[in-house]
């Protein structure tokens, strides 16, 4: 008589298990005390900090769009004050946003970046990569980092986040050969 329920209980299991929701992870609160998450309007460079010039915005987001356009990558880049938990704040925004091409990570899904410049901070720059971008390590991206953050550290956000939208670019073509 166990056994229907046992099936029943299997069954139910393995349908959630391939309900369709692929993420590994679904916390996207924003961390306690941090600010919220500011809306992906029209361009993948959002500056709620209000430091960068429009045409800084434009060739950001140009850079970024050509990424999601080729399929390498859906890259944001987002300048904000007063974030206490930097890592925790960009991985739950990526997730929030949904960032990256939907499905699992081993079939070219969560190719997702979050580049989180904080100008009010000590440590202004912090990345968060989703799993579909495997091969987009720690010594791909620290190069960038490096060559940024001296820009940033002297409030030339401008011309940081121009070079950290080219650098990710050439580096994600680099490594995934688009």
């Amino acid at each position: 008589m166990r056994r229907p329920i046992y099936f029943l209980i299997g069954w139910l299991i393995l349908w959630g298990g391939c309900s369709g929701d692929t993420r590994y992870d679904s916390n996207t609160s924003v961390p306690k005390g941090d600010p919220p998450f500011p809306l992906l309007k029209t361009s993948w460079v959002i500056d709620p900090a209000d430091v960068i010039s429009d045409s800084v915005t434009a060739g950001g987001d140009a850079i970024c769009q050509k990424l999601k356009e080729d399929g390498i990558a859906e890259v944001v880049i987002v300048i904000i004050n007063s974030v206490k938990h930097p890592e925790d704040w960009a991985t739950h925004y990526g997730r929030w946003l949904e960032l990256g091409r939907k499905g699992l990570s081993g079939e070219g899904g969560n190719n997702g970046v979050v580049w989180l410049i904080r100008p009010d901070s000590e440590n202004k720059i912090t990345i968060s990569v989703g799993r579909g971008l495997p091969q987009f390590t720690t010594s791909d991206y620290s190069p960038i980092m490096e060559e940024v953050v001296d820009y940033l550290n002297f409030n030339n956000f401008d011309r940081g986040v121009m070079e950290l939208a080219r650098g990710t670019d050439l580096v994600l073509r680099r490594i995934y050969g688009k």
